[in-house]
């Protein structure tokens, strides 16, 4: 007997032991342990509110920014013509001199200010609005985009976007639960605002309340960022006629004609109900409150612009919001300032980071990658055989923009000179105002909507094209394995090009016109896997008692699931030993790599429409067979899931 329970002892603690070795390695959590010793170096002061790989490249990105633009500033960048380097330099100069912003704070902008305070009416203080409107590019009774046609994206249209309140502030912020943190260092920003323009501290308070009290009863009225999920609500076209009917208290023909845009008849409100409830309150008993509001959106949009005191108004209210600030200087953030006003030019230089060696190995990647989408797509069990065809045709007929293929020289209309920081920035402004009556008018086509220095890549439902700034160079080193590249750019890729056969692609065809190519049978067959992927990440607690919100991140995890699907198949396919697929999976996971302060987490649980960095990796692995197969995972792994439970869309 005893010998017995020795030998059964000796069972288990051998079985113990073989568990507990066995879930030492890349099998407890896949994410932690490939990146352990890179999250225990880092180190997160009061001026990082967090890093991330992603963040690391971005900050090599933008010091080739800042190289580029000191490089023009000091005459040794001769690729551009003199009088763009010019104007560059006197931005720059008017930027970085702080005395002459201190000095002059925000007088270029008192006509505007004095024209609306000096307002008797609603009429006067229309006037005021529109030339606000016009040449300050902020959005008060309208929120103006010119966006290809989603019926016909062979021409543009205007597309009345929903209004934004203080610091670019939308409707969550006001009415959403959630955001009552938020809204509490906004609150607390616009009466900082107000005493830096000259209120005392008690008419700042009593300002605030009442400004308060209108956004929230606007946003009550408002779609929130939820309701705007689907691209398809963003289109709902109307004429003069029914945008007379909604701001009937004002003079649309006046209104839209002093803007520019009535002869266009053809506009496609996103929030009508927004608007109805803006135009509800423009009376003449409100006429005190709108010179608040108006007030307050001029400011915030120019702070960044102005004096040190309205500069740090802003930079409290971001710290307050993500739990810290950007740690950048005061060079760097007017070096942000030059690249964003002549971003063209400065895209420009910047295309010669990625060789053409490196563009002919994410195109030859890509190819890799579209022919493994079709394979998934004829093998999907759920898609009628018609609408598999379209997905694949779509496919077919996506292009791919690796790197800057056009020079925008807008700057060539900027009418820049020594005067101030504010009105250079009007000036150019209005530079752009003018090129998007020449878009409407068919004369000129928009441009690519990121810049070559973002180290990121986003798909184009209206165009059915993947766009891949040059700053994707900042995510691979020049010696990385062709697996290592499938599982870091080559995710990347996959993941853009799962979002053209979503049920947001689902809803333009393959010439990125607006068309309804699934079945109602292909929905109701997707909702059923798209319920099981809710679920699955809804499971997931990150932070504080918080979960992942499955429903609201659905898309970017399918378009996740789906990405790490292709890659698998494509190393399957290419008969790939344990050894490069596991290359491919940690190139996969450290691509991820992220540390944040606990308030920067909580807000992108909020905001973010992807999945925290950790659960993009750990949460698709544990619903990859081949994951299972080559790190050898049991069912005594944490990072195991039960193949009932696996989820999968593609």
């Amino acid at each position: 007997m005893f010998y017995k329970r020795v030998i059964i002892f000796i069972i288990v603690v051998f079985v113990f032991g073989f568990v507990l070795f066995d879930n030492s390695t890349y099998k407890n959590d896949f994410y932690f342990d490939v990146n352990q010793e890179k999250l225990d170096s880092i180190k997160l002061d009061d001026s990082k509110y967090n890093w991330s790989v992603f963040k690391e490249a971005q900050m090599s990105s933008d010091d080739t920014v800042k190289e580029i633009v000191k490089g023009i500033i000091n005459g040794s960048n001769k690729k551009i013509d003199d009088n763009i380097s010019d104007k560059i330099r006197i931005v720059y100069d008017n930027a970085k001199d702080m005395n002459k912003r201190n000095r002059l704070g925000i007088s270029d902008l008192n006509k505007y200010i004095d024209r609306v305070n000096d307002s008797k009416n609603m009429k006067e203080l229309l006037d005021g609005i529109i030339d606000i409107e016009n040449d300050l590019n902020v959005d008060i009774l309208t929120n103006i985009n010119i966006g290809a046609d989603y019926k016909d994206n062979s021409h543009y249209i205007v597309y009345f976007y929903p209004v934004t309140y203080f610091c670019g502030s939308s409707s969550d912020y006001y009415v959403n639960p959630d955001y009552m943190t938020y809204k509490a260092y906004l609150k607390r920003g616009i009466i900082e605002m107000l005493e830096v323009y000259g209120f005392n501290k008690k008419q700042s308070r009593e300002i605030m309340h009442e400004v308060l009290k209108f956004y929230e009863d606007i946003s009550r009225n408002s779609k929130l960022s939820s309701d705007l999920e689907d691209i398809v609500s963003y289109y709902n076209i109307i004429d003069n006629n029914e945008f007379t009917s909604i701001y009937s208290n004002i003079d649309v023909k006046y209104y839209l004609s002093k803007r520019g845009f009535y002869k266009y008849n053809n506009y496609s409100i996103v929030d009508k109900e927004q608007y109805q409830v803006l135009n509800k309150s423009f009376k003449e008993d409100n006429l005190a409150i709108w010179k608040y509001i108006v007030l307050l959106k001029v400011l915030s949009s120019y702070a960044m612009y102005s004096s040190d005191n309205y500069v740090e108004v802003i930079d409290n209210i971001n710290k307050g919001i993500i739990g810290g600030n950007d740690g950048k200087s005061n060079d760097d953030k007017n070096v942000d300032i030059v690249s964003g006003l002549f971003s063209g030019d400065i895209d420009y230089l910047y295309s010669d980071i990625i060789s053409s060696k490196d563009k002919k190995k994410i195109s030859d990647m890509t190819d890799d990658i579209v022919d493994y989408y079709k394979v998934m797509i004829k093998n999907n069990t759920w898609l009628s055989e018609d609408t598999k065809k379209n997905a694949i045709l779509k496919i077919d007929n996506m292009k791919f923009h690796i790197g800057l293929e056009e020079y925008d020289k807008i700057s060539e209309k900027y009418d820049v000179d020594n005067t101030s920081l504010i009105n250079n920035v009007i000036d150019i402004l209005r530079a752009h105002r003018n090129r998007d009556f020449l878009v409407l008018d068919g004369n000129k086509k928009t441009g690519n909507d990121m810049s070559q220095s973002t180290v990121n890549a986003y798909y184009s439902l209206t165009e059915n094209a993947i766009y891949v700034p040059s700053a994707i160079r900042y995510l691979y080193d020049e010696d990385s394995s062709y697996y290592q590249m499938l599982g870091s750019i080559g995710m990347i890729l996959s993941h853009e090009i799962t979002h053209a056969i979503d049920t947001n692609g689902s809803k333009f065809d393959s010439k990125g016109n607006i068309s309804n190519w699934w079945l109602e049978k292909d929905y109701d067959n997707y909702m059923k896997y798209k319920n099981k992927v809710i679920d699955y990440y809804s499971q997931y607690k990150v932070i504080n008692g918080k979960y992942i919100d499955g429903e609201k991140t659905v898309n970017e995890n399918i378009a996740d699931l789906g990405a790490v699907s292709c890659i698998s198949g494509i190393a399957i396919d290419k008969k790939a030993s344990d050894k490069e697929i596991m290359e491919m999976y940690e190139a996969f996971a450290k691509m991820w790599a992220s540390k944040e302060r606990r308030e920067y987490t909580e807000l992108l649980l909020l905001q973010d429409m992807h999945s925290p960095n950790k659960y993009r990796v750990n949460a698709v692995l544990s619903s990859t067979d081949l994951f299972y197969k080559v790190y050898n995972i049991r069912p005594w792994n944490k990072m195991y899931k039960n193949k009932k439970k696996r989820v999968y869309v593609w």
